[in-house]
């Protein structure tokens, strides 16, 4: 009895796991889709400079998405802290 009991609670906390993975994948889906939508002249802008350039910096990348949207200060300077630490490593 005891092992039927602890499969079907087994098998019932299965299903709600499956269910609320499925939930988040969709909402994630959801987002992602949302988020070219909303920046797709953005996106499509940065295509056209990295199909003629090939590579741009982080900074060139932050120029021309700037010209799209607004980005939070805290995303710049966390970007440039980062550049930084990659050029100490490099040097």
């Amino acid at each position: 009895m005891r092992m039927m009991a602890r499969n079907s609670m087994s098998e019932n906390l299965q299903h709600r796991i499956d269910e609320n993975v499925k939930r988040i994948s969709l909402e994630a889906y959801d987002t992602a889709v949302q988020q070219i939508k909303d920046n797709r002249e953005a996106m499509d802008r940065i295509v056209e400079v990295l199909v003629e350039k090939e590579t741009i910096t982080g900074e060139e990348f932050r120029t021309l998405l700037a010209q799209y949207t607004t980005i939070p200060e805290e995303n710049i300077k966390a970007a440039r802290e980062s550049e930084k630490i990659g050029q100490a490593v490099v040097a």
